[in-house]
């Protein structure tokens, strides 16, 4: 029996307009919070890349009180996209996105010491979170790993060199247990899995940054597990976002890479037989439907 799903892309605070109807289950690969800090964080990014001693904070820049104002703007922004889509009354199945304000234990503020993304999801009955889970889904799985908003570990050379051998050494660790964490979920897996990442697999056409306004203009800058995961696991299809520049598919091995997307405007169709992709459709409002059997 086909199943039918509608996927949304990334948000960042603007509810999607839905062009699809009738479909089992919604598939969202997270940032549904607003992101007014954003020319901040790229302003401090710019700052530490020029000089390596540098630890300046997007908050260092406005001011804890200006921050703190506009985290919680994008948290509710994030909730009404919430509400939003466990409104439609079929299971919603998500991952956090590097947008949504989960815990930052590293960080030398308290306020973001604070795990805020559980305040967008409280209480919404049809939303449902697969971060380092896996979920039963009529005859598929879904496994989710969120959060990612780059390769879990630097990849390259001024990334490395701006950080001291004890931080390379933490940050080592934490994608070594990140990556133990989703491949043992696939080793449990007894049907066939859809993979939710937030972010794209690395070094794929649907992981470069074309932005030039980007600090990482031109650097590919998707998941190093959800690549791993793949090139070992070969889900039927790995569903993703983070990446804005491209909404589009790609075969990676012998599954399909999706990136679903940004904005308001976009929304992919898929629908599964078994193992196998029966249809999949990419539509953005203005522009043409792609269909790909």
């Amino acid at each position: 029996m086909t199943m039918k799903f509608l996927i949304v892309g990334d948000l960042h605070g603007n509810k999607p307009n839905i062009y699809f109807e009738g479909f089992d289950a919604i598939i969202a690969p997270g940032d549904f919070c607003s992101d007014a800090p954003r020319k901040y964080m790229f302003q401090a990014l710019r700052e530490n890349l020029q000089n390596p001693n540098s630890k300046v904070e997007w908050y260092d820049l406005v001011g804890k009180r200006e921050a703190k104002k506009m985290i919680k703007k994008s948290l509710s922004d994030g909730r009404k996209i919430l509400e939003q889509l466990n409104s439609f009354d079929v299971p919603v199945y998500i991952v956090p996105g590097n947008w949504d304000w989960t815990k930052k234990r590293n960080s030398d503020w308290d306020f973001l010491k604070q795990d805020h993304y559980r305040t967008l999801t409280k209480g919404l009955s049809n939303i449902i979170d697969v971060h380092h889970r896996i979920v039963d889904i009529g005859n598929y799985q879904i496994i989710g790993h969120g959060i990612s908003s780059g390769p879990e570990y630097p990849q390259y050379k001024e990334d490395l060199e701006r950080l001291k051998p004890k931080e390379l050494a933490k940050i080592k660790r934490e994608y070594e247990r990140d990556s133990k964490k989703v491949a043992s979920l696939f080793g449990k897996a007894s049907k066939p899995v859809i993979f939710l990442s937030h972010n794209v697999p690395f070094n794929t056409p649907i992981d470069e940054i074309t932005d030039k306004d980007s600090p990482r203009y031109g650097y590919h800058y998707g998941s190093l597990i959800a690549k791993e995961i793949i090139d070992k696991y070969h889900p039927c299809v790995c569903i993703g976002g983070h990446m804005h520049e491209h909404f589009t598919k790609c075969k990676v091995g012998k599954t399909t890479a999706i990136n679903a997307g940004f904005g308001s405007y976009v929304n992919v169709w898929m629908e599964l037989l078994e193992d196998k992709i029966k249809r999949l459709e990419f539509y953005q409002e203005g522009g043409t439907n792609l269909f790909l059997l």
